[in-house]
């Protein structure tokens, strides 16, 4: 087992698998084996809904076992189609396998992206929601 991945928000029904749990049985299953198991949130469908509408469910970093999460921002996020996250908890989550260096403008450049280069329409749209609506327009 390299990780654990709870569903936060299941697309077709909103249920949540609840992150809290399944990290207590892994500190649990580490006590009893030492393997030490980190867990990826994947909140396509929840990661705009809950912060907002349920903010006393503990699913993010607030879990000491919670490495990455990942949100949909054209699902709930008021952004367009196409438009995804994908959050670390720290430079020392971010496995050094998906960072690839390429030369660009005669320096060293670090990216994670599927493609180099890629529109940032979706990206601005996203901001631009951000700073229109504020953490109270998505409550």
């Amino acid at each position: 087992t390299i990780g654990v991945v709870p569903t936060f928000g299941v697309t077709y029904t909103g249920n949540y698998e609840f992150p809290q749990p399944l990290h207590d049985a892994l500190d649990k299953f580490q006590a009893d084996t030492g393997i030490d198991i980190d867990m990826h949130i994947d909140a396509a469908s929840g990661g705009f809904l809950a912060p907002f509408v349920a903010p006393d469910i503990v699913w993010d970093f607030r879990l000491p076992r919670v490495k990455s999460i990942s949100a949909s921002g054209h699902k709930f996020g008021l952004a367009p189609l196409g438009c995804g996250w994908v959050i670390w908890r720290d430079e020392e989550a971010l496995p050094q396998e998906l960072v690839f260096n390429v030369d660009y403008l005669g320096g060293q450049i670090g990216t994670f992206a599927i493609n180099f280069s890629r529109p940032a329409g979706q990206v601005i749209a996203q901001y631009y929601e951000f700073l229109r609506l504020g953490r109270e327009g998505y409550t």
